[in-house]
């Protein structure tokens, strides 16, 4: 390196050199020398680098069983299928979807199907291996983490998890629970040994109009300007008069005074049928209530509470599908990710499309429809993170989640 015409180049030449290369080869750039270790790991690189991410869709794909070993039973691991985790993006060809990791199916204790990838966020996957058992996963640094294991009086009656969400003043991962049985709300994180109370009011409203719901529903929320933000599961005719028209509203969950908002929704006529993005900074929601078309609502200005409907898109679905959603329940399975070049993916299992939104142009993605891939969307949101956490490690040799990370 010493006679290496790179050594003659400024810094901020190599590191936006650096930048366009992929996680992987970043990572391993840091291994060439001391200076570009330094560059690669500094707050600012890091930033410019998850600036230029764009957002993916995570994919399962069922492989066939391999005779992994499994405590000396083979016979374990060749009833299992093993599930590979992808990363499909909008401004990438769907052939040239990111392998994050592959792990078994089974031994997460469930049918391969159901799959236990819980969460995304800021570069890092949140799977449950068994009740009250979580794991941190970030496939690009390949580093995990577990969080404090749960005793079984925080999640008695059902899944207690509400959110996850990177803490930035502290660093930590943190997911949010709740127990209706005990009427609390608690934090699990990976900077401490137990669950940590909050300071959330115990609103009966709350648990019945918001809590309730989504105990059927499961919704993930979308994270944005230190909130939580989940979509509006219900309509409400303001008291200003009868003439009044009915409002949206939706909830939020403030990550540092750790209070619930009620904030005004978009104005959707079918709030259950609405799905939370992130774009371009924004927080948008796509309307999945008309057969024929998808409205794309943006939170213009975020303090002011103003939404406006930019696009109405075709819907993914052919007219009549049944692979349409037409409840809560199946917008489980529908998947939405936008980059910074106004391209937007939206879809499930039988209709995923990829729009352009400045060009008006779209594009289908063919391989997750034909069954024959043995490909599944998710409903996870992925942007890769070279950021390697305190908390987190390698694997080890008893790490008991990933076969292998391609």
């Amino acid at each position: 390196m010493e006679d290496s015409p790179f050594r003659r180049l400024p810094e901020d030449t190599i590191a936006d050199i650096l930048l366009r290369l992929p996680g992987k080869s970043i990572l391993r750039s840091g291994a060439v020398c001391k200076a570009w270790r330094r560059i690669t790991t500094t707050p600012h690189f890091l930033a410019a680098r998850a600036v230029r991410q764009p957002a993916s869709i995570l994919v399962h794909a069922y492989l066939d069983a391999k005779p992994w070993a499994c405590g000396g039973d083979l016979r374990a691991s060749f009833s299992s299928e093993d599930i590979a985790l992808d990363a499909l993006s909008a401004s990438s060809p769907e052939e040239d979807r990111l392998r994050l990791i592959r792990y078994p199916g089974t031994k997460l204790n469930v049918p391969a199907h159901c799959g236990r990838l819980l969460a995304s966020s800021d570069g890092v996957l949140l799977f449950k291996k068994d009740r009250g058992f979580y794991l941190l996963c970030n496939p690009i640094t390949r580093q995990w983490a577990q969080l404090p294991r749960l005793l079984a009086e925080y999640c008695r009656e059902r899944d207690p998890e509400y959110g996850f969400y990177f803490h930035q003043p502290s660093g930590e991962f943190r997911l949010l629970c709740c127990s209706l049985t005990r009427g609390i709300w608690y934090i699990v994180s990976t900077g401490a040994t137990e669950p940590r109370l909050t300071n959330a009011k115990q609103d009966p409203e709350l648990i019945t109009r918001f809590v309730t719901p989504l105990l059927t529903t499961a919704t993930m929320p979308v994270s944005l300007h230190g909130n939580l933000h989940w979509p509006p599961l219900w309509r409400f005719t303001a008291t200003l008069g009868v003439s009044a028209a009915p409002e949206t509203k939706m909830m939020a969950f403030d990550t540092v005074s750790e209070q619930f908002v009620q904030m005004s929704g978009p104005g959707s006529k079918t709030p259950k049928m609405v799905k939370l993005f992130e774009m371009g900074g924004l927080l948008g929601a796509a309307d999945f209530g008309e057969e024929k078309h998808v409205d794309l609502w943006f939170l213009e200005d975020y303090s002011a509470r103003v939404w406006s409907c930019r696009h109405r898109v075709a819907s993914p679905w052919k007219y009549g599908s049944t692979g349409r959603p037409r409840n809560d329940w199946g917008m489980l399975s529908v998947a939405i990710a936008g980059d910074d070049e106004d391209n937007i993916i939206i879809g499930n299992n039988d209709g995923l499309v990829v729009y352009n939104l400045k060009k008006n142009g779209a594009r289908t993605v063919d391989s997750v429809m034909q069954r024959k891939n043995r490909m599944f969307v998710s409903r996870h949101v992925f942007k890769g993170s070279l950021v390697e956490h305190a908390s987190f490690a390698p694997p080890s040799a008893d790490f008991p989640l990933i076969h292998s990370w391609s």
